[in-house]
């Protein structure tokens, strides 16, 4: 008896020792091609990477981050034009609105298929409908004003719905590219977009100064400088986007990727050869199973027949393929937790940064009243604001390190105080409490300088904290966040639209009794058309 259980303890020993022997084979077989694939990329980040010559490729992205914004500055800079064509209406905090919905609604879609469209694919369908558009609204509805008031006012609301899609694909494709690239360039792209407003405020000023008598003229010379000079900064893209300097990071993101893409389908063939025995770990997809195991520090623990190759699934095809795709959602699910666990001050700066900016710009700074500027001053105020704005950039790029995580978190809440300091500038109507133009002009500039600093820095930090093959997430997760602040400033906007009235259609300068008459006017006006049109 004794010894029948010592022979059979012997011959279990020894199939033990054999399936050992099998693991140790098939696990030095995937530890070689895994240490070549290590050996392969080590070799490619030894390389010298190329030199920006002659900064083009700078230069190219400071023009793309002109060219996707651009469009927007054009509409809201615009604000005279709007006034005088749509008079006793909130256009402006319309048109803000609805660009800025859109553009929340295109940077969710653009994280869906950041993996399935190239970045090339995306900014080219982006530049197309923006070019589109502007000829349009160029040609039928500025230049030959071939539709009724009330349709055109249907159609300028239509056409800046249709151009936050085709700019929000840019915005974001370039983000997402110049995360993979050194931060400079992250902040080429930003500064761009600051001197796109600037650009179109110089080119308002310039093309009333030179027609200062024909208002329309003076619109389609604004309009068409801005289609020129879209096309211009998309044929300079499509110059700079086979650089070999551009390649080479993304060829190093795409690589890393590429690693983390096979180490994916090792667990996804385990799983579906071992599905009966093999469970997901909820923190982090490592396999376990109930058979033999080997545990690997970078796959977790994986299964004897992971690596067989004569071994055939036990499973069906289509439950094969809806188990990988499970783990293909809980992948990119906990890609983006953990790339969250490390930026979420960056994130969250960047979204009170431009939750304060937007509920104060455009609509409450082009409601503003001032006797002696009149209608020149929102022009003037956006003008301040978007050059001070690339100050605040170009001084980001130089002293991004100075203020730790928390920090800039902190002055981004401290920027709230713009809020009340604004509408003071504004109520009561008469005569504000900070009626002096200096306050308007100080708050103005201050708030674009530290819009362009406090939104500048997390963008450029956030990718240095990440590895190689999250940085292209970790830009579309900013864009996320960044998108956020803008759609809550926006409907914050509408909220101070109600508290300080409009400021349109009523002459604010003239005395009292005039003053009077002429809002009782604008109401009875405001009641006939609400009458006639029910």
């Amino acid at each position: 008896m004794d010894e029948n259980f010592l022979r059979h303890c012997y011959v279990i020993r020894n199939s033990e020792q054999q399936q050992q022997q099998q693991h140790n084979h098939r696990y030095t077989r995937f530890d070689d091609h895994r240490s070549f694939t290590e050996q392969q990329s080590q070799q490619q980040l030894t390389l010298t990477p190329p030199v920006d010559k002659y900064h083009l490729v700078y230069f190219g992205l400071f023009c793309c981050g002109i060219g996707f914004l651009l469009p927007y500055s054009i509409y809201i800079t615009c604000v005279d034009y709007f006034h005088t064509q749509f008079p006793q209406t909130a256009i402006i905090f319309h048109l803000n609105f609805i660009y800025i919905i859109l553009a929340f609604s295109t940077v969710l879609f653009s994280n869906i298929i950041a993996n399935v469209l190239s970045v090339k694919r995306r900014v080219i369908f982006g530049y197309c409908l923006t070019l589109i558009i502007l000829m349009f609204i160029t040609i039928f509805c500025v230049g030959l004003e071939m539709f009724p008031q009330n349709l055109s006012y249907t159609i300028f609301l239509l056409s800046v719905a249709i151009l936050a899609i085709g700019c929000t694909l840019q915005q974001s494709s370039f983000y997402g590219l110049t995360s993979m690239l050194p931060f400079r360039y992250t902040q080429a792209v930003m500064t761009g977009e600051s001197f796109a407003g600037l650009l179109a405020s110089c080119a308002r000023i310039s093309t009333n100064l030179f027609m200062p008598n024909d208002s329309h003229l003076s619109t389609i010379l604004f309009f068409s400088l801005g289609l020129l000079f879209v096309q211009f900064c998309f044929i300079f893209y499509l110059m700079i986007q086979r650089s070999t300097f551009i390649e080479y990071y993304v060829r190093q993101c795409e690589n890393a990727k590429r690693n983390e893409d096979i180490e994916f389908q090792i667990r996804c063939h385990a799983a579906s050869i071992n599905s009966k025995q093999t469970i997901i770990d909820e923190s982090e997809e490592t396999l376990e199973s109930n058979t033999s195991t080997i545990r690997d520090p970078h796959f977790g623990i994986l299964t004897m027949d992971t690596f067989d190759d004569q071994q055939q699934p036990i499973i069906p095809t289509n439950y094969e393929y809806s188990l990988k795709l499970w783990f293909r959602i809980k992948r990119e699910w906990y890609r983006r937790v953990d790339c969250m666990r490390t930026i979420w001050p960056y994130m969250i700066c960047i979204a009170f940064t431009y939750f304060v900016t937007l509920s104060l710009f455009p609509g409450v700074e082009s409601e503003m009243i001032n006797c002696q500027w009149r209608e020149s001053l929102p022009i003037i105020l956006m003008a301040l604001f978007n050059i001070f704005d690339v100050f605040g950039k170009i001084f980001a790029l130089a002293t991004h390190h100075i203020l730790s995580p928390m920090k800039l978190l902190l002055c981004s809440l401290l920027r709230f105080i713009y809020i009340p300091l604004m509408i003071l500038c504004i109520l009561p109507k008469r005569s504000p409490l900070l009626s002096n133009i200096f306050w308007q002009f100080f708050l103005s500039s201050t708030l674009g300088l530290t819009n362009g600093y406090f939104g500048s820095v997390p963008m450029i930090r956030a990718p240095v904290t990440i590895i190689e093959e999250r940085k292209e997430l970790t830009g579309n997760l900013m864009m996320f966040s960044y998108s956020v602040g803008l759609t809550l400033g926006s409907l914050l906007s509408y909220l101070l639209d109600a508290i300080i009235g409009q400021s349109t259609g009523v002459d604010w300068c003239q005395p009292v009794s005039l003053l009077n008459q002429t809002i009782w006017t604008t109401i009875n006006n405001t009641t006939n058309n609400n009458d006639n049109s029910s």
